[in-house]
């Protein structure tokens, strides 16, 4: 018996992913477990293996599509009868998908029209969009959902995976016309709540975006789509940029010292597997600094005018990759020594630039480092990473003459300084606390006895 198999939810928020590569084609037999096919969501590269044994009919998507979660990836026979291997959520879910035929059947490539409720709503504009016609289903089944809505004691009739979907991206159930029969609210349903919510929220703090003029009047363009890297960075630092108010600290180590102990040791720390940088060492200097001054590590729940302090040090590190810019976190930073940051730095950027972080990986930071320094970059503004209250950037280290002493009894001699660049949300704190806060990361780089003793 021919059936569909979709790209399941992932959890964590994620609806969408690209197809990289298709590991199958028609014809072929496979076995559960087999991969299907290779997709990037968000920041990780993931396998999809199938989840049954048959005989792949047809291959769905192709590769560079962007699919969305609940889109048929490929059809199969598995030679049996009706029975498969659905999971209770989907089988929850059943009541509902019928409902949605014509509106999942408009992202196949096709864009075929053989479902009967597509053919209903054939008096329309041939190429009208999904949302338009989502719209337009909702308002055939508002008067069971306005019956729930009269009532937030009254369960809302919702499928599990639909529940848990919802808890994800903190939506309230009850504020959701369901489009499923008798107003039951599918997993769709709450993705198009969820990115109205977002949009009215962005449109609020910078308004839409303009429209751009036609570029090829002034000669040749092309275009290209945005990988879901980039996508997923774009959204970000929109996010971080409209959300924050921003202001940049900035101050100067004389990390002279720091350098001669990092040459000391990087080749014991090189045979442990680590790599001992200046990104490590401003590690070690960044916890102490973060334990003094714990505003620094929390973050701001506006909705109830509250600090959530956070007793753990997790820090996000940024590492410059081929499909962009990723920040995989440090975890438990404070419980670590130079060594231990040293090879698990190593090993995370190693995953970072091979494309295998998985999203836990990139996750729950407390505050984030970057260092462009090596590249070149001397003085910049970093974005801090919402929701996040503070970012630290490392500029490039240069030799420079420093005059020592006082005013009437001085010398000149060449120092290693080095540019950092505090990046903090003035809501939670001011220009002293910053101040302060950078100063005594300054103090510590600039002792490298006490950063070592530091915990």
């Amino acid at each position: 018996m021919s059936k569909e198999y979709r790209l399941e939810d992932p959890g964590e928020g994620i609806t969408e992913a690209d197809v990289v590569e298709i590991v199958v084609s028609e014809g072929d037999k496979v076995r559960d477990g087999d991969p299907l096919l290779t997709v990037e969501t968000d920041k990780a590269a993931n396998e999809i293996p199938a989840d049954f044994d048959g005989t792949i009919e047809s291959v769905e998507v192709s590769e560079g599509d962007t699919i969305k979660v609940g889109q048929v990836l490929v059809t199969y026979s598995d030679g049996e009868g009706d029975e498969g291997k659905a999971s209770s959520d989907e089988e929850d879910d059943e009541s509902g998908k019928e409902d949605h035929k014509s509106k999942k059947s408009d992202r196949k490539k096709d864009d075929s029209k053989s479902h009967e409720e597509s053919h209903e709503e054939s008096h329309e504009e041939p190429r009208e969009k999904s949302g338009d016609r989502k719209k337009h289903d909702k308002k055939q089944q508002k008067a069971g959902s306005k019956d729930r809505e009269k009532s937030s004691d009254q369960p809302v009739p919702a499928a599990p995976a639909t529940r848990k979907l919802a808890r994800e991206l903190h939506v309230n159930l009850h504020e959701v016309e369901g489009s499923g029969p008798d107003g039951r609210v599918t997993k769709e349903d709450i993705e198009e709540f969820s990115e109205e919510a977002a949009s009215k929220e962005s449109s609020k703090a910078g308004g839409e975006s303009p429209e751009l003029p036609d570029f090829s009047q002034w000669g040749a363009t092309r275009r290209e789509p945005l990988g879901a890297i980039r996508k997923a960075i774009a959204r970000n630092m929109s996010l971080s940029w409209q959300e924050i108010p921003h202001v940049l600290h900035q101050s100067v180590a004389d990390i002279t010292e720091l350098e001669r102990f990092r040459g000391r040791h990087q080749d014991e720390v090189a045979k442990r597997g680590g790599k001992l940088t200046m990104t490590v060492l401003a590690i070690k200097a960044l916890v102490v600094a973060l334990k003094q001054f714990p505003r620094f590590n929390s973050s701001l729940d506006v909705d109830n005018d509250e600090l959530v302090y956070k007793d753990y040090y997790d820090i996000g590190v940024a590492v410059a990759t081929d499909a962009g810019l990723l920040v995989p976190v440090v975890r438990g930073a404070d419980r670590k020594d130079a060594i231990e940051l040293a090879t698990d730095l190593a090993r995370l950027a190693d995953k970072a630039r091979e494309g295998k972080l998985t999203k836990q990986e990139m996750a729950g930071a407390t505050f984030s480092l970057t260092n462009p320094g090596p590249i070149g970059a001397t003085s910049f503004t970093p974005i801090i990473n919402h929701p996040e209250v503070g970012i630290l950037g490392m500029g490039s280290a240069q030799l420079e003459p420093v005059a020592t002493g006082d005013i009437d009894n001085y010398r000149l001699e060449a120092r290693l300084r080095m540019p950092l660049c505090l990046g903090y949300d003035h809501r939670v704190n001011d220009g002293a606390d910053a101040a302060e806060f950078l100063k005594t990361i300054v103090d510590i780089l600039e002792d490298p006895e006490a950063l070592m003793l530091s915990s």
